[in-house]
């Protein structure tokens, strides 16, 4: 394959095509190996014009190709996933902010890979993090305290690749180091047994407000900081009579102004069934916090959550946000 710039990503699929991702010229070509005319490219996505249009690419990076022949870029510069369909020019956004049920943000995503279950996973690079999609959303699977050089975190991660048993290597670039993340399998483990915590409150008038992206659309919402004493996954049911209820697990802190910032885990109430489930990774000696909300204007009602891991976690409930008033606001803690 003769190209007019450099690949930023490679790609191979199942019919033999070469896929290129031309970071300079903000588009994607293929040509088929079996071609034996090396100049025989066509355009795969993009219009070789930077921008933000359904067509258009700013900056791409990692691509992917799935066993339908679906293209899916990294689309740097516009902080999003792309999903190009086969024959399809226009593409859909499947992750980042403007995606159709957004439950990530993203800054210059590099690399994507495609699990077997169409589940994604992505090299967030200003963000030096790797997250993955599930069931409930997106979450962060590695990097996720921060960019740094200690074992748990990255620094300008460009690529990243699976072997048979799902450990995770990553290029961590800044570090000059290769990163390898063992896999576990947190599904074989039986939740039944598992130890349960159980938080419960209500989202009133006087509960804290937030405007949601800088509208004048306001949504009612509670901070509730945990103390985690055994490291492992847990998983939290989120169950309330609104139907459309979001939860963040933040490390450290929230700030209402940046909603985006220190997210560990995201999940919504997709289907507005009120439950809903949110997974998360958590360590001890962390600062943990998870944000209830809901997606709609001013909604009020009871809400719970359940927790089960390896051990009880500790709830209390914060008021150091925009208008957090006591009134009528309650939260009962306690443990199964």
């Amino acid at each position: 394959m003769n190209v007019s710039s450099r690949c930023d990503g490679l790609f191979a699929d199942i019919n033999d095509t070469l896929y290129c991702s031309m970071y300079l010229e903000d588009q994607v070509v293929k040509r088929s190996l079996n071609d034996p005319l090396m100049t025989s490219n066509s355009i795969a996505a993009g219009t070789s014009i930077k921008g933000s249009a359904s067509n258009e690419l700013d900056s791409p990076g990692g691509i992917f190709v799935d066993v339908n022949l679906d293209l899916y870029v990294a689309d740097c510069e516009n902080n999003r996933v792309q999903l190009f369909q086969l024959g399809e020019s226009n593409g859909i956004t499947v992750a980042g902010s403007e995606s159709l049920n957004p439950t990530i943000t993203l800054n210059c995503p590099k690399g994507i890979i495609l699990d077997s279950e169409k589940y994604l996973f992505i090299v967030d690079l200003g963000n030096s993090r790797i997250v993955g999609s599930s069931l409930n959303g997106f979450r962060c699977l590695v990097g996720c305290y921060g960019e740094g050089s200690q074992s748990n975190q990255l620094d300008y991660p460009f690529s990243f690749s699976f072997d048979h048993s799902g450990n995770m290597f990553i290029t961590d670039t800044s570090n000059s180091r290769i990163q390898k993340f063992e896999y576990l399998e947190e599904s074989c483990v039986d939740n039944s047994s598992k130890i349960k915590s159980m938080y419960s409150s209500l989202l009133t008038p006087n509960s804290s407000i937030y405007f949601q992206e800088c509208s004048e659309l306001s949504s009612y919402y509670e901070v509730i900081q945990m103390n985690v004493t055994v490291t492992g996954y847990y998983a939290f049911l989120i169950n309330s009579e609104m139907k459309t209820m979001d939860a963040c697990i933040y490390t450290n802190n929230f700030n209402p102004f940046d909603v985006s910032k220190n997210v560990l885990s995201h999940s919504r109430d997709s289907d507005n069934s009120g439950q809903f489930k949110i997974t998360a990774a958590l360590q001890t000696n962390m600062i943990y916090v998870v944000v209830i909300t809901t997606s709609s204007r001013n909604l009020t009602g009871n809400v719970s959550i359940q927790v089960s891991g390896p051990n009880y976690i500790d709830f209390n409930r914060i008021c150091e946000y925009l208008y957090c008033f006591n009134g009528e606001s309650s939260a009962h803690i306690h443990h199964w």
